[in-house]
C-alpha cells in the first residue's frame, strides 16, 4: 500500500487523488441568475444528499474563476436549480464549463434552452429529465487561515419535476434504466450506468 501524507501534497495533487478514488460522482448541472438577470450555468461533481424530512442537497464550489458566478449568484438570490445529467444533455452540460465573463450567459452562448421554473426566478433548462429547483438554506464558507477554499452551499428542494418516463407515479419510483445518469471520474472522463445488482441490507 502507498500513503501520502495530506500535509505534503499541494491541493493540486490533493484534489487529483481524491477526484480520481472517490469515483462515480453525480453531476448537479446548476443554473443560477445574477441580481442584474444573467443566467448562468456550471457543472459541480462535489455533490449529494444532505437529508430528508427537509430535502437538502450540497454542492461544493471550489473558489475559482469558473465557479465564482455560481456561489455569487446564489448568495444574492439565494436561489438555484440543479438539473441531473444524462446522454441527452451531456455534451450540453460540458460545453457550460468553460469560463465565460459573469455578464455572458452559458445558455445564451451555447443555444441551450431555458423553461420557467415553478417556485423560483431563476430558470430551468429544457432539455432534462430530472431537475429540483431549490432555495439556499444554508451557506458554509470552508476556510483555512481566513482564506475561503470552498463555498459549501446546502439547498433545500422546493419542487422536484420528473420527465413522464423515468418515474413511476404509482410507486414514487425513479426508473434508472429510463434516466441513464452520467457521472463523473477524474480528468475529462464519464460513466454511465453500469449493472445493477441487488443485496438485502441486514436486519
Amino acid at each position: 500500500m502507498k500513503s501520502f501524507k495530506s500535509k505534503q501534497l499541494n491541493p493540486a495533487l490533493q484534489y487529483k487523488l481524491m477526484s480520481g478514488a472517490i469515483i462515480p460522482r453525480p453531476i448537479a448541472w446548476v443554473t443560477t441568475q445574477s441580481a442584474s438577470g444573467v443566467v448562468n450555468a456550471a457543472p459541480f461533481s462535489f455533490f449529494n444528499v444532505v437529508a430528508t424530512g427537509i430535502p437538502l442537497v450540497s454542492i461544493a464550489i471550489m473558489r475559482g474563476a469558473d465557479s465564482k458566478d455560481t456561489a455569487r449568484n446564489i448568495l444574492e438570490t439565494h436561489e438555484a436549480v440543479i438539473h441531473l445529467v444524462n446522454p441527452d444533455n451531456v455534451e450540453q452540460m460540458n460545453q457550460t464549463a468553460a469560463t465565460l465573463p459573469s455578464n455572458i450567459s452559458e445558455l445564451d452562448s451555447f443555444d441551450i434552452e431555458m423553461v420557467a421554473s415553478e417556485t423560483v426566478k431563476t430558470p430551468s433548462i429544457q432539455n432534462t429529465a430530472i431537475r429540483f429547483e431549490t432555495t439556499l438554506f444554508k451557506h458554509i464558507p470552508i476556510e483555512t487561515q481566513g482564506i475561503i477554499l470552498t463555498d459549501l452551499m446546502i439547498l433545500e428542494i422546493k419542487n422536484f419535476v420528473f420527465d413522464d418516463r423515468v418515474i413511476d407515479l404509482e410507486k414514487a419510483y425513479i426508473k434508472p434504466d429510463e434516466l441513464q445518469p452520467i457521472a463523473r471520474l477524474a480528468g475529462n472522463d464519464y460513466t454511465g450506468l453500469g449493472e445493477i445488482f441487488t443485496i438485502e441490507r441486514p436486519m
